[in-house]
């Protein structure tokens, strides 16, 4: 809610029009064309109307308008538009206070949609005024409407044309918008909205939701027939995915269990293998060396025979010079020459000697060679041995490891495998079943949606609606309204559901003349805004009346029974009804801000708590009206 501080029209080079509003009740009266109607259409042009105000002789040269208003929580901030039409803008300081505002305004799109960036009009209104949300429905159907200011409009800001016509204060004259203007009072006066109604849908909608119904329904049911393959047969889906759920969570923690498990077992067989393979890579470093001394031993024995044939020549060689020595013929083994001849004559006996000593050395050389010989041949012998017994031994620690962990992978590393993988299996076919529920659980959300779209409202397609029962709080306020400014004994208020307007003394409202159909309309209006300020409902928190006391009076119209007077009676409204209607708003208090533009005022505006201004028509008394008179 917000009341209206001031409106202001400026123009470059030309003095502001302005007029400050009283934050209860302001009253401006004065004859017609001092700019009582342009205020009005000013304010409806800043509170969202697309109609600029219509260009008078006062307003040339004038450019801009500005209404500033004071919020619900205290801030003052002040709206501009052109007089030429456009967009708003907003600024979040009081008018005075434009000229510093260091930051620019806030830009207000009118009359078409706004942006992520960029907000309307129309939702900073219903911001302020805690509209937001909202939805009113429009048709029988049950189709509905968002809130908009614009709805606002025809029960808080009455024109001079619409105050005295017959048909229902609430309907707007817009063809086909009844059954919505009827849902915006209730909003008004109960604070029950339409956002849980919803509209049956039309005929290529309903068939088209149908047809994928069925469908999701197949679907629904082959997968339930999947899940008896799993032994789960017409299953409590929640309580079911419920228990999955808690077995999956011990299926996992179990598979994590006997992984760690498994890791470890591999561990400790890794540790069977490393001993196999010392065992292994010893019996294979003895058997190489058997290999080696094996063959050592093979050409020792070669060698010992080498050296015995050796020691054969050489004994040989011995005995062969020994018998030479004894013969006198044949030839010299020396010299090859005959000994009986003469060229045997270097060759003696002492050579003989010499070839017998060096082969006997030769042979004792040979013979300790064949004892160190021997003497190695029998370390050979026993290493070979020993190797053999070694080589045996490791075969056996090999073989015994090795079974040892044959044994060990049967009995533990294998059932692990096995145990891990059973519970692996059951959780694959848990989370598939999982899966399963899922998608039944999501087309059973869609078959919702599709059943809700096929009949949203269960069949019951009756809606609260606007009735002489939701009405009779405002009824019973505007009626101690009327009573207090006097309207012709008033004893009876109520609301007709058929023509949706009051019933006035059992009479409808429509039948009165124009002046007292001006004031009941404006008892309506009023009566609407104290309702809503005592239930703490959402309203603008202003009143803006042109011609309340209808367009046919005037100050010199002292009685409705004037002989002279060509008008009905019913379409004047007297002195006595014109103070007290004064005397009433003028002691409205905490119900909102109302602003009444009229012909004719008070007696005296002064003794009442009240903002007046009055405009003369007059350059030499008082203010000539709205605009300021341009010097000539």
């Amino acid at each position: 809610m917000f009341i209206i501080n001031k409106l202001i029209c400026t123009g470059k080079d030309l003095k502001e029009a302005s007029i400050d509003f009283d934050p209860r009740t302001h009253v401006i009266i004065g004859p017609s064309n001092t700019g009582k109607s342009y205020i009005f259409q000013c304010i409806k042009y800043l509170l969202g109307s697309n109609t600029p105000p219509k260009r008078i002789t006062q307003s040339k040269g004038y450019q801009d308008c500005f209404l500033e208003i004071t919020l619900e929580n205290g801030d003052v901030e002040t709206l501009k538009r052109s007089l030429d039409g456009g967009h708003a803008s907003l600024y979040k300081c009081a008018y005075g206070k434009i000229d510093s505002y260091l930051e620019s305004p806030i830009e207000l799109r009118v009359g078409i949609k706004g942006t992520k960036k960029i907000g309307t009009l129309g939702d900073y209104l219903l911001k302020v005024n805690n509209l937001e949300g909202i939805k009113v429905r429009r048709n029988l159907s049950g189709v509905t409407d968002d809130f908009k200011y614009s709805f606002l409009r025809h029960l808080t800001l009455i024109d001079e044309a619409s105050i005295i016509k017959e048909t229902s204060p609430i309907f707007s004259e817009q063809n086909g918008e009844a059954t919505k203007e009827k849902s915006i009072l209730r909003y008004l006066i109960t604070g029950k909205d339409d956002s849980k109604v919803s509209s049956k849908p039309k005929s290529p909608v309903l068939n088209n939701r149908k047809g994928r119904l069925e469908v999701i329904e197949l679907l629904i049911s082959d997968y339930r027939s999947e899940l008896e393959d799993y032994g789960v047969i017409e299953p409590n889906l929640l309580s079911l995915e419920t228990g999955i759920n808690d077995q999956l969570g011990k299926l996992n923690t179990s598979i994590i269990k006997n992984t760690k498990r498994l890791e470890s077992l591999y561990i400790y067989a890794d540790k069977f293998e490393s001993t196999l393979d010392d065992n292994w890579k010893e019996w294979k470093e003895n058997e190489s060396r058997f290999l080696k001394v094996k063959g050592l031993i093979s050409r020792s024995e070669l060698l010992n025979e080498h050296y015995l044939n050796d020691i054969e020549r050489l004994r040989a060689v011995q005995e062969a010079s020994d018998l030479l020595s004894g013969l006198e013929f044949g030839n010299c083994p020396t010299c090859h020459h005959l000994l009986s001849e003469n060229e045997h004559l270097d060759c003696d006996k002492e050579d003989i000697e010499v070839i017998n000593l060096a082969t006997t050395a030769e042979i004792k050389k040979i013979e300790n060679l064949i004892n160190e010989l021997t003497y190695t041949v029998s370390n050979l012998v026993k290493e070979k041995k020993q190797l053999e017994l070694r080589i045996e031994f490791c075969k056996e620690k090999h073989k015994k490891r090795q079974d040892e962990l044959l044994s060990f992978k049967a009995e533990n590393i294998k059932d692990c495998i096995t145990e891990l993988e059973i519970l692996k299996t059951k959780y694959i076919e848990q989370n598939h079943v999982k899966k399963i529920l899922d998608k039944i659980n999501d087309l059973e959300l869609k078959k919702s949606e599709y059943e809700y779209e096929i009949d949203p409202m269960d069949g019951n397609y009756t809606f609260e609606c606007l009735t002489t029962s939701t009405t009779t709080k405002l009824c019973q306020t505007i009626k101690s309204i009327l009573i207090d400014w006097g309207y012709s004994d008033i004893e009876t208020v109520s609301f007709s559901e058929k023509t949706s307007d009051l019933i006035l003394n059992g009479q409808d409202r429509n039948l009165s003349g124009k002046g007292y159909r001006a004031l009941s309309f404006s008892a309506f209006i009023i009566g609407l805004m104290h309702v809503c300020f005592e239930d703490k409902l959402s309203h603008s928190g202003i009143v803006l009346l042109d011609s309340p006391l209808c367009t046919l009076r005037s100050r010199h119209i002292r009685s409705s029974n004037n002989s002279n007077n060509s008008n009905n009676s019913n379409d004047v409204i007297g002195d006595e009804i014109k103070e007290r209607f004064y005397d009433s708003i003028s002691r409205y208090k905490d119900h909102g801000q109302i602003i009444v533009l009229d012909n004719d005022g008070p007696i005296s505006p002064d003794a009442l708590e009240i903002g007046f201004t009055e405009f003369t028509e007059d350059i030499y008394n008082g203010r000539y009206g709205f605009y300021p008179i341009k010097e000539a």
